[in-house]
């Protein structure tokens, strides 16, 4: 992690505004491509020790966080511009986006991969609350992994005071983008509760998403999770 980290996780709840937390937290990963990826693959195999982390975890391994995110949403993407039926588990080979596609890992920034991890984190809140075994459970296996402390207090922090709505559709600079956010929090969460799924429309409609890719996207999640 960079020098300032200590910093920033001192300022985070200093009164900053929304983008000032969000460069801040940014600052916290830095460039470090590997570092990024690392997280949030920590993120989708751990989200919580709920199933829905438990059942992609293999393949958060296999492909990586970040691959996770993208291959989900392009092949979802490329169904749904074919106008092919919804994916089904027989259909889903988890693979990475190929490159120049937009889904790619390799196209994913530092920021790119802090919106995807705000996203999971929100959606896993939008029943109400985390609760202290998901919050120990999700903390306890980063530290295992080996991410320092300075990133489990800023990940501590952003679970107490998740991502709104509009916070997480400004990380939305691309049609590529908007659909791996809503892929990010799609896998974290199994919506069967009318709080996760206000706040999956929800997203989806701020990210201006088609219903017909939303639906792609959801078939895809749920294949994987298979």
């Amino acid at each position: 992690m960079q020098q300032g980290a200590t910093d920033i996780v001192g300022q985070l709840s200093g009164g900053k505004t929304p983008e000032e937390l969000i460069a801040q937290a940014k600052g916290m990963i830095g460039n470090n491509q590997l570092a990024a990826g690392a997280l949030l693959g920590g993120l989708g195999a751990l989200i919580f020790g709920t199933s829905a982390g438990r059942s992609i975890a293999g393949s958060a391994a296999k492909v990586g966080g970040l691959a996770l995110v993208g291959g989900l949403a392009y092949k979802a993407y490329q169904n749904y511009q074919a106008g092919k039926p919804l994916l089904g588990a027989e259909q889903q080979a988890l693979l990475p986006a190929p490159a120049g596609s937009g889904f790619e890992p390799e196209a994913a920034s530092d920021a790119n991969a802090l919106i995807f991890i705000r996203a999971m984190i929100a959606a896993s809140a939008s029943d109400g609350h985390i609760d202290d075994a998901e919050r120990n459970g999700i903390l306890g296996g980063l530290r295992e992994a080996g991410f320092d402390p300075e990133a489990n207090t800023w990940l501590a922090n952003e679970m107490a005071k998740p991502a709104s709505v509009d916070e997480l559709v400004e990380g939305a600079e691309s049609p590529e983008l908007a659909a791996q956010i809503y892929t990010a929090a799609r896998i974290a969460i199994n919506p069967d509760k009318p709080a996760e799924k206000d706040f999956l429309a929800g997203l989806a409609g701020s990210l201006g998403l088609d219903a017909e890719l939303v639906a792609n996207i959801d078939a895809a999640a749920s294949a994987a999770k298979v």
